[in-house]
């Protein structure tokens, strides 16, 4: 009887051993299927000045990847990579952008480019990921669109400079004027004086007066004999009575 009770508790143990393999296998199984994920998300990013604060609440695991791309005025193109944090948030900063509205375009990357232990939870091509948000790549996209109300400090120090330029450029035309103005006006005198020297240059003699006195102490009246060859002119003298007064005689002939 022993050798048949040894037997049997040999048995009892193989199939506890076999249920306890099997117990724990499915276990496993059930431990590595992730359930289905409907993907939620909240976009609540605020403008701080020109700064962009992106915040986006999701129910994403992790280390989920993202990246997002930002349009906007003047041309504007950024493309930046994110990570979902541990409280399922997607953070972070974007500075000293211009005024004006900004589209932010957020996309996961495709499950292949996940990491492993990412799509242990996802699917390993997304499968688990479910909603309106997901594409039938197994893709998650959304988008959020903010506007930008005050003058980057770029725009600010644009401005400023283009005011300045304008502000040269009059003082400059002011100056030139200026200029030109005070040529002019000095044109000008040197032509009244360059007019007054010819016409105190060309004055007939009769503003000095007709009459010349020469040092020999004689008179000549226009017309006499010595009038033109007198040219030792001592004084000039209007009237005959005025060089007769100064000492002056009439000429012998």
């Amino acid at each position: 009887m022993k050798p048949a009770q040894t037997v049997l508790k040999k048995g009892n143990l193989l199939l506890i051993i076999l249920m306890l393999f099997i117990s724990m296998t499915s276990f496993h199984q059930q431990a590595q299927a992730a359930e289905p994920l409907t993907v939620g998300v909240l976009a609540g990013s605020d403008v701080e000045g020109n700064n962009v604060n992106i915040h986006v609440q999701t129910n994403l695991p992790n280390k989920m990847k993202f990246f997002a791309t930002i349009t906007g005025p003047n041309g504007y193109n950024e493309e930046i990579k994110l990570k979902v944090k541990k409280d399922g948030k997607l953070k972070k900063t974007i500075g000293e952008l211009d005024k004006g509205t900004y589209e932010i375009k957020f996309q996961s990357y495709q499950p292949k480019k996940q990491t492993d232990s990412m799509r242990k939870i996802i699917g390993k091509k997304g499968g688990n990921l479910e909603g309106d948000l997901v594409n039938k790549k197994k893709v998650i996209k959304f988008t959020e669109t903010i506007n930008i109300t005050t003058p980057s400090e770029k725009e600010l120090q644009k401005a400023a400079a283009e005011k300045q330029a304008r502000i040269d450029a009059e003082n400059a035309e002011k100056e030139r004027i200026a200029k030109e103005e005070q040529a002019a006006e000095q044109k000008a005198n040197e032509e009244k004086e360059r007019e007054q020297q010819e016409a105190q240059d060309s004055a007939p003699a009769q503003e000095q007066g007709q009459i010349k006195g020469s040092y020999s102490g004689i008179y000549h009246v226009p017309g006499s004999t010595y009038y033109d060859r007198t040219t030792n002119v001592k004084e000039w003298f209007n009237t005959v009575a005025e060089a007769e007064a100064a000492g002056y005689r009439a000429p012998k002939r």
